[in-house]
C-alpha cells in the first residue's frame, strides 16, 4: 500500500520539473569531501525553510537505509511510530519503505505500527524529495546509473519513525544499533511564533547549545522534534563526534512578517571536532580573515568579509599571534567563546597588532614580514588536583589557565615547544600571573583546554 503525498501543491510544487528545478535552486557550491550519515534539517514549506535544508541534505552520505525521524504534529502516542507503507509517494516518483527492518524495530524497541499516524504528517514527507533530488535523479545516463548503485551498494530504502511521548535515549539508541547500514535525518524546526529578535536569541542559544554538546539545556519549545536532536547529539557525545553548522535563519529573514516568526537550522554530524573540521577545510580562509583584519585597521578602514562558511559564525573562542622575523610581535586571544568564531577572530587579529601592550602598534612597513597564526580553543574544563604533584601531571599537552583570586594567565598548548618540563612550565604561567614560581595554596585553581593551531603556508 502507497502512502499517497498530502502537501504537494501546498508545502512544494506539485510539477516534478518545477519541484526539482526549486530544489536545485537551493543548492550550494560547498567544496568540501566530507559527507555525514546524520544530519538536522527543517521541515516547513521550502519557500521558508528549503535553502536551510538543502544546505544540510548536501552534506548527508547516502546509505541503504534513510532513517527519518520526525516529530508528530496531530497524533498523541508513546514512543516512536512506524508504518506498514510499502511505499511512500512524492511528484518525483516512489520511495519503498524497508518494511523488513521497520518489522525488526519493532521487536527490539516500544513502538506503534500504524499507518493512520503518517497520514496527515508533512514532518516526513517534506524531505522526501530532497533525497531523491539529491540521490535518486529521475534523469541519468546509464553509467551515472551504475555508478550511483555502485556507491551506495543496493537501492536506497527509507525508515520513516514518528516520535512522540520519548525518551531521547530511545533515539539514540536507535542511531546506534542501525549506524553501520544507515543514514539519519533528523526532521525539525527550531523556536515558534516569537517576535524575530526573540526567535534569533532562543535559536543562537539552541544552536549553541546543539554544537556544545550540552543537551541537559535542550528544552521542548526550543524546537519541534527536540526528542530526535537529543538523540543524534548524545549519540554524537558517546561517540566522540561533533555537530557542525550548516546554515540557520528564521522565516522573518525570508517574508515581512516579523511578529511571528519560525527558526530554520541545519547541522551534520562530524566525526571529529568541530575545530579540526575547520583546521582541514578552512584554515587558508581563517588566516586571510586575519590578515585582512590588520590590513584594514591599518587603512583605517571598516573590515567586512565576505562568503563567511556558516560554522565560522558558530561562537569560539581562539588567539591570534603574530611573529616578525621569528620573534613575538603580539598575541591577544580569548579563552571563553562570547562572540561568533568569525568576529573573534577579527578582532583579536587587530589587537594583537595594535593593543597588545607588550609591543608598540604594528606598521605598515611590517606588514609584509609580519607571520600570522590562529589557535582556535576547545571548551574550558577545571582540573581537580590534590596538591602541586598532582596538578603537574595533569598539565600535559594541553593550554592551561591559572587563577588565584585576581591573577590569572594563559598559556596556550603551543608554548609546551618552548618549555616541555612541566615544573617549568607551571612556573612560569605563575610568574606570568604575577605570582611567585613556589606559589601553591588550596584556592589556586587550574582550567585545562585544546586548540587546533593554523598557521600561514
Amino acid at each position: 500500500m502507497n502512502k499517497k503525498a498530502v502537501y504537494a501543491g501546498t508545502f512544494y510544487p506539485e510539477n516534478p520539473d518545477e519541484l526539482n528545478d526549486l530544489l536545485n535552486s537551493y543548492k550550494q557550491d560547498i567544496n568540501i569531501d566530507y559527507r555525514s550519515k546524520a544530519v538536522i534539517v527543517p521541515h516547513a514549506g521550502y519557500i521558508y525553510s528549503g535553502h536551510a535544508a538543502m544546505a544540510g541534505f548536501q552534506y548527508l552520505e547516502p546509505s541503504e537505509n534513510i532513517f527519518i525521524i520526525a516529530p508528530s504534529h496531530h497524533e498523541s502516542f508513546n514512543n516512536i511510530a512506524l508504518p506498514e507503507y510499502t511505499f511512500f509517494e512524492t511528484p518525483l516518483g516512489n520511495l519503498e519503505v524497508n518494511n523488513k527492518l521497520i518489522a525488526e524495530i519493532a521487536e527490539k524497541f516500544p513502538c506503534i505500527v500504524a499507518d493512520e499516524v503518517f497520514d496527515k504528517e508533512h514532518s516526513i514527507e517534506v524531505q522526501l524529495p530532497f533525497i531523491q533530488n539529491l540521490f535518486m535523479p529521475q534523469r541519468q545516463s546509464a553509467v551515472d546509473f551504475v555508478k550511483s548503485l555502485k556507491k551506495v551498494g543496493k537501492k536506497i530504502r527509507i525508515v520513516p519513525v514518528l516520535v512522540g511521548n520519548c525518551d531521547y535515549r530511545l533515539i539514540s539508541d536507535l542511531i546506534s544499533t542501525y549506524w553501520e547500514s544507515s543514514s539519519f535525518v533528523i526532521s525539525s524546526d527550531l523556536s515558534h511564533y516569537y517576535p524575530i529578535q526573540e526567535c534569533r536569541q532562543i535559536d543562537t542559544y539552541t544552536a549553541t547549545i546543539i554544537e556544545t554538546g550540552r543537551i541537559e539545556f535542550l528544552q521542548p519549545q526550543q524546537a519541534c522534534c527536540m526528542v530526535g536532536i537529543k538523540g543524534l547529539v548524545d549519540f554524537a557525545n558517546n561517540n566522540d563526534c561533533s555537530m557542525v553548522r550548516a546554515e540557520m535563519y528564521n522565516s522573518g529573514d525570508i517574508c515581512n512578517e516579523k511578529d511571528k516568526v519560525v527558526g530554520y537550522g541545519s547541522w551534520f554530524l562530524y566525526t571529529d571536532s568541530r575545530n579540526e573540521f575547520i583546521e582541514r577545510y578552512y584554515s587558508r580562509y581563517v588566516i586571510e580573515i586575519a590578515r585582512q583584519s590588520i590590513i584594514a585597521s591599518i587603512n583605517q578602514e571598516e573590515f567586512i568579509p565576505r562568503g563567511i562558511p556558516t560554522v565560522l559564525t558558530q561562537y569560539g573562542a581562539s588567539f591570534v599571534t603574530l611573529k616578525l622575523k621569528g620573534e613575538l610581535r603580539g598575541c591577544i586571544g580569548s579563552v571563553y567563546p562570547t562572540k561568533p568564531l568569525i568576529l573573534d577572530i577579527i578582532d583579536n587579529a587587530k589587537n594583537a597588532a595594535f593593543q597588545d601592550p607588550r609591543f608598540e602598534p604594528l606598521t605598515i612597513d611590517e606588514l609584509e614580514d609580519i607571520e600570522v597564526s590562529v589557535s582556535i580553543l576547545s571548551s574550558i574544563e577545571r582540573i581537580n588536583f590534590k596538591d602541586e604533584r598532582d596538578l603537574l601531571s595533569k598539565i600535559y599537552p594541553y593550554g592551561i589557565i591559572l587563577a588565584e583570586r585576581d591573577k590569572r594567565a594563559v598559556y596556550l598548548p603551543v608554548v609546551w615547544e618552548q618549555l616541555p618540563d612541566r615544573e617549568i612550565f607551571l612556573n612560569s604561567l605563575k610568574e606570568k600571573a604575577g605570582l611567585p614560581p613556589n606559589y601553591f595554596s588550596r584556592s589556586l585553581e587550574a582550567y585545562k583546554f585544546s586548540a587546533i593551531y593554523i598557521t600561514e603556508e
